[in-house]
């Protein structure tokens, strides 16, 4: 990455980023009872991935904040973001990711609908209702298999909160989801959905 002391190379961090996002990409559209019935080392070296990947995340964030839009450009945050949603071998770790991106959007240098992604992941993981409705699962069973939103917190107000952070209509983005992953679910599946973070 960098050389102690010296200044980071941000163009070359940004790069990494996104190919270490892109590596895992695949991993993260699998569904949950696809992996877990995949040869065990497939299994274990997605995990390995998404753990280095997060240690990875963490040292930037350790020795530098954020890697944020003016430093990694777009789609080098995207990524970042990515990581971080997907960090829940960690869960600690995850949660501070979500502090040091909270700062960052409020800085601009994240937008507040890739914070709210991590927030929406973190809250999934402990176990409570998520805010913004950006965490899905896709579960087998039934014709077609079923996408299915995890539980939000205050349902009626949710497009309200939604649009506090510049997400769509849930009902916009459940249909281009839909669209996007199960019609095509043969060749890019699922796991537990994410909507892609915001620009």
């Amino acid at each position: 990455m960098t050389t102690p002391g010296s200044p980071p190379n941000w163009a070359a961090i940004g790069r990494d980023l996104t190919a270490r996002a892109d590596t895992a990409r695949e991993s993260w559209r699998t569904p949950a009872h696809r992996r877990t019935a995949a040869p065990a080392e497939a299994f274990a070296a997605a995990r390995k991935t998404d753990a280095d990947n997060a240690l990875f995340l963490a040292g930037i964030v350790a020795q530098h904040g954020w890697p944020g839009r003016s430093r990694v450009g777009e789609e080098g945050c995207r990524a970042a973001v990515a990581i971080a949603v997907h960090a829940d071998q960690d869960r600690p770790l995850q949660r501070r990711f979500l502090a040091v991106l909270r700062e960052a959007a409020q800085q601009g240098e994240a937008t507040p609908a890739q914070w709210a992604h991590v927030q929406d992941r973190v809250l999934v993981n402990s176990g409570q209702p998520q805010l913004y409705g950006t965490q899905y699962v896709y579960r087998p069973d039934g014709p077609g298999g079923l996408l299915e939103l995890l539980p939000v917190a205050e349902p009626d107000t949710l497009d309200r909160r939604r649009a506090q952070v510049g997400l769509p209509v849930h009902s916009e983005q459940a249909r281009l989801l839909r669209r996007q992953h199960l019609a095509s679910l043969s060749t890019t599946p699922v796991a537990r959905l994410v909507e892609r973070p915001a620009a």
